[in-house]
């Protein structure tokens, strides 16, 4: 029986599983000081970093899964400080036939992001890698935002080295993530054109600003702008205007919650009522660099893995989380992306439903559109 017919069989039994998605911050160390960041009570503390796991620690966490991974998110910080990620995919790959590795970085550190890329490719055979890269919009703006002169233009040569690398290794996708806030508003469109237009990546992410951020002006921003623009890039994505999918067998289906969770955050932010029902805590769920284990990451954790010997299975069963889930059923909602929508969507029938009407329609459509470009 294969994990994803167990994982469905269970969900219709009310059962718990293992999480189909991984969201591990995997340090706390950064060499930002962005402005709409999340995490600044965290970065570079002196005591945490002593706690940050070790090589050693996530590996265990990969052999103690106890199923397949269908996606795993290195975070951070900026996970190219740490100089393991290759082995780190490695564990995940080998252990739980992981499909689909997203790192995200500010793309700064290419002496590093390069040769490690190049490493997890060639070591994970048939592996999907998305480099997940945050460009704040336009040079002004991102350079303001992430508040260091001339980090522009490393991170867009950063995207263009990549998409070199991407004709020998078809299995990598490139993608920018924008995050949509007060600093950057007025831009967005002309933001989207740029990476439209000329950047072209294979996949372009606004994530919608939460709380808490490093400047809380950040949080005030236009919801029906943001609106607008989830509105534009869905229709271009449905009708082949913009490449904006994955590579892979499930490429477009992945490509597809992405696009259509963004029109449902700004529905949830517009009404303030929960479009879904939410599985974090069971689809996905998120473990910190110094091995803390949350639902996600809006609240607060449930246990630590250092006190179940890193046995990820003890904690993710055990009476504490099992008590998270009855919180998270109970209405809970917010605008997480990677935390409560891309886990929780291909659970929600209606709107699987939906989702994957829009992934044949995208097919559909760049198909159409490369045809028309070879005349």
């Amino acid at each position: 029986m294969s994990d994803s017919f167990k994982r469905w069989a269970q969900f219709a039994l009310g059962q718990p599983f293992s999480p189909v998605l991984l969201n591990i911050l995997v340090t706390s160390v950064c060499n930002m000081r962005c402005t709409h960041c999340f995490f600044t009570d965290e970065l570079d503390d002196g005591p945490r970093k002593k706690l940050q796991m070790t090589t050693r620690d996530i590996e265990r966490i990969s052999e103690t899964l106890g199923s397949n991974l269908g996606v795993l998110i290195l975070a951070g910080g900026e996970p190219f400080t740490r100089t393991d990620l290759p082995e780190i995919a490695r564990a995940f790959w080998a252990n739980n036939k992981l499909g689909s590795l997203y790192i995200t970085s500010n793309g700064q550190i290419r002496k590093r992001i390069i040769p490690d890329v190049t490493r997890i490719l060639q070591e994970c055979p048939q592996l999907n890698v998305t480099m997940a890269l945050g460009i704040d919009g336009p040079k002004e703006q991102h350079d303001k935002i992430r508040q260091q002169p001339g980090s522009w233009d490393i991170v867009i040569d950063t995207v263009r080295q990549l998409q070199a690398m991407k004709k020998e290794y078809p299995r990598l996708d490139v993608q920018t993530c924008t995050c949509f806030m007060n600093s950057n508003q007025d831009v967005m469109f002309e933001w989207y054109d740029f990476l439209k237009q000329e950047l072209k990546p294979d996949k372009v992410n606004f994530n919608y600003i939460r709380p808490p951020a490093r400047d809380p002006k950040e949080l005030e921003i236009d919801r029906a702008s943001y609106a607008r623009l989830a509105h534009r890039i869905e229709e271009d994505s449905r009708h082949g205007a913009i490449k904006n999918h994955y590579a892979g067998d499930t490429g477009f289906f992945r490509a597809a919650i992405d696009i259509y969770m963004h029109g449902l955050i700004a529905k949830t932010e517009e009404t303030r009522k929960a479009q879904l029902r939410c599985y974090a805590g069971t689809a996905g769920g998120v473990i910190y660099d110094e091995g803390t284990v949350s639902s996600c990451e809006i609240l607060e954790p449930v246990g630590n893995l250092r006190d179940y010997d890193w046995n990820f299975r003890k904690l993710w069963f055990s009476p504490a989380m099992q008590a998270r889930r009855r919180k998270v059923a109970d209405g809970c909602f917010c605008t997480h992306e990677s935390n409560c929508y891309y886990p929780s969507l291909p659970f929600n029938p209606k709107h699987l439903i939906q989702i994957k009407k829009l992934e044949r329609e995208m097919a559909k459509g760049w198909k159409g559109s490369r045809q028309n470009a070879m005349g």
